[in-house]
């Protein structure tokens, strides 16, 4: 009995052992590493970018400002079947004014960065123009997307999107990416980006220098007629747990978007758990003048954790 007892408990410790081993196994089976592989960090570094081939004025819709400029890396010494990550970026303007041409330095410093990203600089239809509003811009991101999909094969691109962008389209780029959450869309970069137009500060403050309030042309009317539809149009509204990755950035002089507006995003993703940093840059103003290389390198930064 005392015999059958030892040799039943060294079955015991024995299967204890192994399925403590399978365990440990389990940790570099080929699944974990496919996922490490997956990580966006490897994919930006993956091989030597030696130059940009450039596009500029493609279509992605039938309206004259439905375009956009390709900037696809050229890579030396790169595994057979490498695909690049798309850097998707929206010009400011409030909503209403500028082009993509306002980002073109920025373009330069993201090529400067030498990390695998064919880099989509992108217009969309202005609000306030032909009773264009903010559901019509949302659809031109829409639309976008649809064209950047079906490019992926001839341009050599991975799933993996991220978007960035300055003022209005720091709003524009956070609210699409949380309105419709995508496995795709890894991040989110928005600088000096206005989070909530529920906001006095904000639906009673952007003027353009024709003293048109820049927030009413973007949803077709004043705060105190359809406020419901400022809220429907605030990132801050649409956080979810499913939310992308993101990476805000805020002037410590900004007169015209405060750094309040930053911090009560950061503090909703932050509740759902989802990755996500905050920075307020000291001594910058809403034109981020000379920051810029900073929220460039800031960015990547970022991406590399991800």
């Amino acid at each position: 009995m005392k015999t059958y007892t030892r040799i039943s408990l060294l079955m015991v410790a024995l299967s204890a052992i192994l399925m403590t081993s399978c365990s440990q196994l389990s940790d570099i089976n080929p699944l974990n590493i496919a996922k490490k592989k997956d990580k966006l960090a490897d994919k930006l570094n993956t091989g030597t970018v030696v130059n940009y081939q450039s596009k500029m004025n493609l279509s992605y819709g039938d309206d004259f400002l439905q375009k956009y400029d390709l900037y696809t890396p050229v890579l030396d010494s790169v595994p057979e079947g490498t695909k690049s990550v798309s850097l998707v970026m929206v010009h400011g303007g409030g909503w209403s004014l500028l082009d993509k041409a306002f980002l073109n330095s920025v373009v330069e410093q993201f090529k400067n960065q030498k990390v695998n990203v064919s880099i989509f600089n992108i217009n969309h239809r202005l609000a306030g123009q032909n009773g264009i509003v903010f559901k019509d811009i949302m659809e031109d991101f829409s639309l976008f997307f649809d064209h950047h999909k079906s490019m992926r094969d001839s341009l050599n691109l991975s799933d993996d999107i991220i978007l960035w962008g300055y003022s209005s389209g720091g709003h524009l780029a956070l609210t699409y990416s949380y309105e419709y959450p995508s496995p795709d869309i890894k991040a989110v970069a928005a600088v000096v980006a206005p989070t909530d137009l529920t906001e006095e500060s904000i639906y009673n403050n952007i003027y353009d220098d024709k003293n048109r309030n820049l927030t009413e042309l973007l949803i077709g009317a004043p705060y105190t007629q359809n406020p419901q539809a400022y809220k429907e149009a605030s990132p801050f509204y649409k956080v979810s747990r499913n939310s992308s990755s993101t990476i805000l950035f805020y002037g410590g002089n900004d007169n015209l978007v405060s750094t309040a507006q930053g911090e009560k995003l950061y503090k909703a993703l932050k509740d759902k758990k989802v990755g996500t940093e905050f920075q307020v840059i000291p001594n910058a103003d809403h034109e981020m003048n000379g920051k810029m290389p900073l929220v460039v390198n800031e960015t990547v930064r970022f991406l590399k954790t991800l």
